[in-house]
């Protein structure tokens, strides 16, 4: 049986961590919103603040709730957190695609992978009660290919293909998009459904509303605007600027 008295431990860590802070009771007791006798009669033993107060008092001092109490928070083990910094994925032979280094992200319903058609069809008669969406990439693939969005940190050494947005660092290969494009420089030739943005592009440029960009080996071709450097190709676009010369 624990015999630990925590209520005088929190009295003593309240008196000791306000003093640290050179907060005087009222002080203190001002950003609790209670009055200074409060405080007071918690660090003379009298009386325990409000357990809701908790939270609070241990966002003043800076420190744990189980701090407030003379105890220290569990140390994770170095297995755990090595696992947490490089998380182990489960195979499965059961899903309906090939096993052919693709990055798929997919909509599931619990363990339920849900099709395109039922996504278009339920999705948004679903009861949904907690939505986990969890998309980052952490490394420099030699290919990149998400039937999704993609968000790689950092660069691409070959190519890059996103079936919708696509935001990453240098491309070395070519480039495309079904929706827009944010990137630093593209090795060969980009494509996207919508505007690219990007660095230089070392092949021609595609995009469904416009261009922004650095040089452009080839042609470049927009539905609105294109906005670059040095275009070596052709240009066609509602409206052309041009930092530099064809």
């Amino acid at each position: 049986m624990d015999n630990t008295n925590y209520a005088q431990i929190l009295s003593e860590r309240i008196l000791s961590l306000r003093k640290e802070k050179g907060l005087t009771q009222e002080a203190l007791a001002g950003q609790l919103g209670v009055s200074f006798q409060a405080v007071s009669k918690w660090e003379n033993g009298q009386s325990c603040p409000d357990i809701a107060l908790l939270p609070l008092l241990a966002e003043v001092f800076e420190v744990s709730v189980d701090s407030l109490f003379g105890r220290q928070a569990p140390e994770v083990p170095p297995a755990l957190e090595a696992s947490a910094v490089q998380p182990v994925f489960d195979y499965c032979d059961a899903l309906p695609w090939p096993d052919d280094q693709t990055l798929r992200g997919v909509v599931a319903w619990g363990r339920k992978i849900l099709s395109r058609e039922e996504i278009a069809n339920k999705l948004f008669t679903l009861d949904v009660k907690r939505a986990e969406y969890t998309w980052l990439l952490r490394f420099s693939p030699l290919n990149a290919t998400a039937e999704c969005g993609m968000h790689v940190e950092g660069d691409v050494q070959g190519n890059a293909t996103a079936g919708s947005h696509m935001s990453c660092g240098n491309i070395g290969g070519s480039a495309t998009a079904g929706s827009h494009m944010s990137c630093g420089n593209i090795g060969n030739g980009a494509t996207a459904g919508s505007h690219i943005s990007c660095g230089n592009v070392g092949g021609g440029a595609v995009a469904g509303t416009k261009i922004s960009c650095g040089d452009v080996d080839g042609s470049a071709s927009a539905g609105l605007k294109i906005e670059c450097g040095n275009i070596a190709g052709d240009a066609k676009a509602t409206k052309i600027v041009m930092k530099g010369h064809k």
